[in-house]
């Protein structure tokens, strides 16, 4: 016949780590040879290569990580300088250029001038007949036509 054990102990303390618990599973009063086997299996997964290469494992990470915090600080910083760096050349660039591209634009209105100039004598030589040197031509023909 087969016999149901009811265990009604209650577990007084509040355990932190995997040997108190087998500790308490240890010290209650009823099947106790269950308990005794659950309690070894417990301090043999506390004392485990297994758990400590884990938490060996996770400590490395930790370490890895703030690493990389650290890394991507510094990355971020250097970016930042970088492109305050870059922003300062490119005004300064600037500021260096105005002078030449005004330069530039005061030469080549002298120039646009100049054109416009040349280019309004042949509209009036070609359109009108007044620039100055058809006009001499005029003058100098009817001088010498009248003998002056």
């Amino acid at each position: 016949m087969v016999q149901v054990y009811k265990d009604i102990t209650k577990v007084q303390k509040d355990a932190q780590k995997v040997a108190e618990i087998a500790d308490i599973i240890r010290h209650a009063k009823i099947g106790t040879d269950v308990r005794e086997a659950m309690a070894e299996g417990f301090e043999a997964i506390d004392a485990s290569e297994v758990v400590n290469h884990l938490i060996d494992d996770v400590d490395r990470l930790t370490d890895e990580i703030i690493g990389y915090r650290a890394d991507v600080k510094n990355l971020t910083a250097l970016v930042n300088k970088s492109i305050n760096d870059n922003k300062t050349s490119i005004e300064n660039i600037a500021k260096q250029n105005q002078g030449a591209i005004k330069q530039v634009l005061d030469n080549n209105q002298s120039t646009l001038d100049t054109f416009n100039e040349n280019w309004q004598e042949k509209i009036n030589r070609i359109i009108l007949g007044i620039d100055e040197p058809t006009l001499d031509k005029i003058i100098d023909e009817k001088l010498n036509e009248r003998g002056v």
